[in-house]
């Protein structure tokens, strides 16, 4: 959504439900400031969360586990897409999923990795 041409909302409607809203923030941390590649040196991305932290105005308390929330989405989707790959019914072929499944525990690991210095940009 934008207004006079500059983006002043984003609305995600394909998996829309109630929830954690931490759980949301820690999604986009991961999504839109973290990853495992490092075209952007990880201070700049420790950097780029504690500006969406600061956005969604978390407090000390949400900040101390924003971490936690993005590593526990990282889990929770390499877990989904394993259980999709044992259904047999999955919607795309094996290697897609294997990459997905190996892309999301690489990023939980990257993010492990580098925890301090996303908890320190964060304090």
């Amino acid at each position: 959504m934008s207004r006079d041409g500059i983006p002043v909302a984003w609305i995600d409607f394909d998996t829309a439900a109630p929830g954690d809203p931490l759980e949301d923030v820690g999604y986009a941390a991961w999504t839109w400031c973290i990853a495992s590649t490092q075209r952007v040196p990880v201070a700049r991305q420790a950097g780029q969360v504690r500006i969406l932290a600061a956005a969604y105005g978390l407090d000390a308390a949400e900040r101390a586990v924003l971490i936690d929330a993005v590593i526990e989405r990282q889990a929770r989707n390499a877990r989904f897409w394993a259980t999709v790959q044992a259904s047999g019914h999955a919607p795309a072929d094996p290697k897609t999923i294997a990459a997905r499944i190996a892309w999301s525990r690489r990023e939980a690991a990257f993010t492990m990795a580098h925890r301090e210095a996303f908890d320190a940009a964060l304090a």
